[in-house]
């Protein structure tokens, strides 16, 4: 049990890392894309990318910009690689 919780917390740092924005040096994410990455996982687990780049955009101008779009296929085989 514990090494499933070990898990699900590192599946968890890492997509909000992901939402957050991978950068060099950059090792964790922000207060608010760690607090939603329990939700984003939930909508990948769906396979709705769209619906995942639309929770992960900031733009919110016409649909998710292609930053968001490529952080929401990223996150997308996060969730598929922990299945």
């Amino acid at each position: 049990m514990t090494t499933v919780a070990f898990r699900n917390s590192e599946i968890l740092g890492r997509a909000a890392l992901i939402a957050c924005g991978i950068r060099p040096g950059k090792t964790e994410s922000c207060a608010s894309c760690a607090a939603k990455a329990e939700g984003l996982l939930r909508i990948a687990g769906t396979g709705a990318l769209d619906a995942l780049a639309a929770a992960i955009c900031r733009s919110r101008v016409g649909g998710s910009c292609a930053e968001c779009t490529a952080k929401a296929t990223a996150i997308l085989e996060l969730a598929g690689a922990a299945e």
